[in-house]
């Protein structure tokens, strides 16, 4: 029974060995085929607020919004006029023909908040198309940016806790973005009057 448990014991330890070996190597080959990882860091916010295409679209969203802000501002002095028109002739009119006109009023008033709502999911697509695009552009600035340094992987420098100087390429990836995207139309929804 020792001579079994011996054999056993040594079958086993080959295996381990034999396993142990075989992780090692391939631990080794594949840390051949890895690259070494060469970071860069790019503030992407800053690419956002200090580009110009950055800088034309969120003014244009920006004006779009107060145009925005002047039509909700318009629909809500406009519906409480009528609120107040309503209110006075309440105790004037019949109640039958009052409470059509109180129908009539909140339909306009679901009418207004569609209206502004609709607007508002218009702008939010305009902003996200636009900022596909500008990311169409980004990428190849980007790869081509990552080529010239070497690098292996690109952090938004905003998740860095902490770096060294020399990693941080935001501004070169400004400089190209700027040579080659410096405005972009943004589709923009009109205002429904």
């Amino acid at each position: 029974m020792t001579n079994i448990f011996t054999k056993t014991m040594k079958a086993l330890f080959i295996s381990l060995f034999a396993i142990g070996t075989l992780a090692i190597s391939t631990n080794q080959a594949y840390a051949q085929a890895t690259p070494e990882a060469r970071i860069i860091l790019i503030d992407f916010g800053r690419v956002t607020s200090e580009s110009l295409v950055g800088q034309d679209v969120a003014a244009q969203l920006e004006s779009n919004r107060a145009r925005l802000e002047i039509r909700a501002g318009e629909l809500d002095q406009m519906l409480q006029v009528e609120r107040q028109e309503l209110e006075r002739q309440q105790s004037i009119i019949a109640p039958e023909a009052f409470e059509e006109r109180v129908r009539a009023f909140q339909q306009r008033q679901l009418n207004a908040q569609n209206e502004i709502e609709q607007t508002n999911g218009q702008q939010q697509r305009a902003a996200q198309q636009a900022s596909i695009e500008i990311q169409r552009v980004l990428r190849p600035i980007i790869i081509e940016v990552m080529e010239s340094k070497q690098a292996t992987i690109v952090f938004d420098k905003n998740q860095a806790y902490h770096s060294i100087g020399g990693l941080d390429v935001t501004t070169t990836v400004i400089d190209k973005l700027n040579s080659a995207l410096s405005n972009l139309p943004v589709t923009l929804p009109s205002s429904a009057q």
